[in-house]
C-alpha cells in the first residue's frame, strides 16, 4: 500500500467511517458478542488510539475485553461466540484473542497478566504433545467438540502469539510448541484458501525461523496460483459462481484475510489496492445480524496497525 501519509490518512478516514456504519447496525462492538471478530475489532481500535491519541478508543477497547471476559468467559477459557452455533472453545480464536489482551496490555498493563492467565487455562486442554493442537474443544474444555481433530496451523499460531507475549514466562509452553513445530513443519504445505493469509500473518511474527521461512514461501506459491486477473482477486477452493451471501462472505474472508498476510510481510502492494477496490467497489458481499467478522477485517484490511509486528 502507498506509504504517504495522505494514504495512510484517508485509509484511517475509511477506516473510522466503516467503524461508525457497523455500530449504527449493530453488528460490533454493540452486537452479539464473537472472539475472533472482538480480538480483531480490539486491534483496530487500538491502533487507531495509536494514530489518533484519541481516548475514547482506547476505553471502547478497555469495554470491549470486559464484555468479552463478562458474556463469553468461562471457569477456563472462552467460548466461541454468542450465537447458538458458538458454542466451544477453538484454539484460533482463543489465540488470537491473546494477541489482543497482548496489545491492550501494552497500554494497560493488567491485560497481559489477563493474557498469561489465559493460555495457563487453557493450553494443556487443546495440546496434545505427540498429535497436534485440538482445533475445538467443548466448551468446559474436558474433550474435543464432535468432528474436530488437530489442527494444522494451531502449532504455528500458538507458537508466536507465545513469544510474542513473553516468551519467559510462557517458556514451558513454548518448549512443547517448538518441538512439535520442528516435527511436523517439513511435510506441512499450506493450501486451504482461508488459512494462507493466517500463515503469512504468523510466518511474520517470526521471520528468521527455518519453519517460518519454509512455509511463508509455500504460502504464497499457494496463492500465486490462485489469483484471478481479472478482476483480481484470490479464488477459494470451491467453484464459481459466487452465489449468496455466505459464499461470497468466505470470499470477501479469504481476500481479505490474505491482503493483512500479504501486507504483513510487504509484498504485492498492487494486488492488494486491486483486492481493496473489489471488495469496496464491486463485489456484492453481504453480512447477516450475528456476522461481524467480514467488516472488522475490512477495516483491518485498510489498516493492519498493530497486527503487524513491532
Amino acid at each position: 500500500m502507498p506509504g504517504t501519509a495522505a494514504a495512510v490518512s484517508q485509509n484511517l478516514d475509511q477506516v473510522q467511517g466503516r467503524l461508525c456504519r457497523i455500530r449504527e447496525e449493530g453488528l460490533w462492538p454493540n452486537g452479539l458478542r464473537d472472539l475472533w471478530a472482538d480480538a480483531l475489532g480490539v486491534i483496530c481500535l487500538l491502533s487507531i488510539f495509536r494514530m489518533t491519541g484519541e481516548e475514547r478508543y482506547l476505553a471502547e477497547a478497555e469495554w470491549v475485553a470486559q464484555e468479552v471476559d463478562r458474556v463469553l468467559g468461562r471457569r477456563r477459557g472462552i467460548r466461541l461466540a454468542e450465537r447458538p452455533d458458538g458454542t466451544g472453545q477453538t484454539f484460533r480464536s482463543q489465540a488470537l484473542w491473546v494477541f489482543a489482551l497482548h496489545r491492550l496490555g501494552q497500554v494497560k498493563p493488567q491485560y497481559k497478566a489477563r493474557a498469561l492467565g489465559l493460555v495457563r487455562e487453557v493450553h494443556a486442554a487443546f495440546v496434545r504433545p505427540r498429535a497436534g493442537i485440538i482445533s475445538r474443544m467443548e466448551e468446559n474444555l474436558a474433550a474435543p467438540f464432535p468432528g474436530s481433530d488437530a489442527g494444522r496451523l494451531e502449532v504455528f499460531l500458538g507458537l508466536a502469539v507465545y513469544r510474542q507475549l513473553d516468551a519467559a514466562a510462557l517458556a514451558p509452553e513454548i518448549e512443547e510448541l517448538d518441538s512439535m513445530v520442528r516435527r511436523t513443519y517439513q511435510s506441512l504445505a499450506p493450501d486451504h484458501g482461508a488459512d494462507l493469509g493466517l500463515f503469512l500473518w504468523v510466518t511474520h511474527l517470526l521471520p528468521n525461523e527455518p519453519w517460518s521461512l519454509l512455509l511463508r514461501e509455500r504460502a504464497i506459491s499457494a496463492l500465486e496460483h490462485r489469483w484471478v486477473d481479472p478482476p483480481g482477486y484470490f479464488r477459494r477452493d470451491f467453484s464459481e459462481p459466487w452465489n449468496g451471501p455466505v459464499r461470497s462472505n468466505r470470499l470477501a474472508i479469504t481476500n481479505l484475510s490474505a491482503s493483512i498476510g500479504l501486507q504483513a510481510q510487504g509484498l504485492w502492494a498492487k494486488r492488494v489496492q486491486r483486492l481493496h477496490h473489489y471488495f469496496t467497489c464491486q463485489f456484492p458481499w453481504e453480512t447477516g445480524p450475528d456476522d461481524p467478522l467480514s467488516p472488522i477485517l475490512l477495516c483491518l484490511s485498510l489498516n493492519p496497525g498493530l497486527l503487524l509486528a513491532d
